[in-house]
């Protein structure tokens, strides 16, 4: 019994305890309108006693599987089992919403998710990510275990099952601007990894090739993180204002003090360090042998860069690009205080009104797109690595 404890899988067991603990918080709130602060509802009274009880059930069956041993059998019933709890919370919430709202008086009544729902979230996500190590190899059961419960909850969303809750009524409300916001927000930090991975795998490649020039590269992609995001954003503000004025053309295609230009740029600053210290970190790690070993067999030394040294730099540059991804993704929402829109708009009109509804609108789609983002940068390293290294990293 005691060996069976100390091989227990304590990220699944902190997990199972997390959705143990959401059971006593309220899991539902009913308001009589979109800002005020409702009454919290226990999952029994939200649920009913049958949705309750089948969550408690899971919830403990969770627990006692991650007592059981860190093995590939239960891991996979933890992974089942979290993914099960997030598609059921996700089902019940979607059928109690619009039986609160017919049960309401209010006409402007709104349902919203508690605080139990989206701990019991965090839980079951605790649990995965403690299946998933488990687990191991085959890849395909870590990915079907990461991503059915998020999979089936965007169905439910484009099914309508949810839109009684009062996220979804605000979307509703705001579909043509969210479209617009969302593209924009892509636009804001998909176009400016973009810049930033030429301008830092530049920076990166003189920085290994120039012991002269690797100090002042670092000095400035150090100094420029040290810097908040919202601060940076004002520091720009008055030199392009002045630029625009001086150059009108400037102000004709968009470049001003505020809006996208000024969050543009600094999202392309913010976006260098990574990828400018793990450029030059590949570089450097490639043995000297090897490089000798081209030039000995007669290759030029262009040749040995392009053949040799950027397939072994390539996956550890793209690990840089993948933090410089998930990293703007974030800060991109702090542009909307500037003007330049993008899912930030949401939150801080959300913030303005006193909505919490309208600032999930804006802050849950950036944790989804940050998500995948990972994701698919994490499938095109894998994709890069060369056969070798993977084996060896393996």
């Amino acid at each position: 019994m005691l060996l069976r404890l100390a091989n227990r899988d304590n990220v699944a067991v902190a997990g199972s305890l997390i959705g143990l603990v959401s059971l006593l918080l309220a899991w539902l709130t009913l308001k009589p309108n979109r800002i005020a602060a409702g009454t919290g509802l226990p999952i029994w009274e939200g649920f009913d006693w049958t949705g309750a009880a089948i969550i408690i059930a899971l919830w403990i069956t969770s627990f006692g599987l991650s007592l059981a041993g860190k093995k590939r059998p239960q891991a996979l019933g933890l992974g089942i089992t979290a993914n099960v709890i997030i598609i059921v919370s996700f089902l019940f919430t979607g059928l109690s919403a619009a039986r609160l709202l017919q049960q309401g008086s209010a006409a402007a009544a709104r349902v919203s998710l508690g605080a139990g729902f989206w701990v019991t979230l965090v839980g079951a996500y605790v649990v995965i990510f403690g299946a998933r190590h488990v687990i191991g190899e085959p890849r395909l059961w870590k990915n079907l275990i990461a991503w059915t419960g998020l999979s089936v909850t965007v169905l439910l969303l484009l099914t309508g099952w949810l839109n009684n809750l009062s996220v979804m009524q605000e979307f509703i409300g705001r579909e043509e601007r969210f479209l617009q916001e969302l593209l924009q927000h892509i636009f804001l930090f998909g176009g400016s990894v973009v810049v930033g991975t030429i301008i830092g795998v530049s920076l990166g490649i003189w920085a290994a090739r120039s012991r002269r020039t690797e100090k002042p590269v670092f000095y400035f992609s150090n100094i420029t993180q040290t810097i908040p995001s919202l601060a940076l954003f004002g520091l720009l503000i008055a030199p392009l204002s002045a630029l625009s004025f001086s150059f009108p053309m400037l102000r004709e295609i968009g470049i001003r003090g505020v809006g996208p230009a000024p969050a543009f740029i600094a999202l392309v600053i913010y976006s260098l360090l990574p990828i400018v210290r793990n450029t030059y970190v590949s570089l450097r790690q490639v043995d000297p042998a090897i490089i000798d070993a081209g030039l000995g067999m007669g290759m030029s030394r262009r040749k040995v860069f392009r053949k040799v040294e950027v397939p072994l730099a390539t996956p550890i540059v793209l690990e840089g690009v993948r933090i410089a991804s998930v990293q703007s993704v974030g800060l991109a929402a702090v542009a909307a205080l500037i003007g330049a829109g993008g899912l930030g708009w949401f939150i801080f009109r959300g913030v303005g009104q006193a909505a919490n509804d309208l600032i999930l609108l804006g802050a849950i789609p950036i944790i989804i797109l940050a998500l995948v983002v990972d994701a698919t940068m994490r499938a095109i390293i894998r994709v890069a690595t060369p056969k070798g290294l993977a084996g060896v990293s393996q």
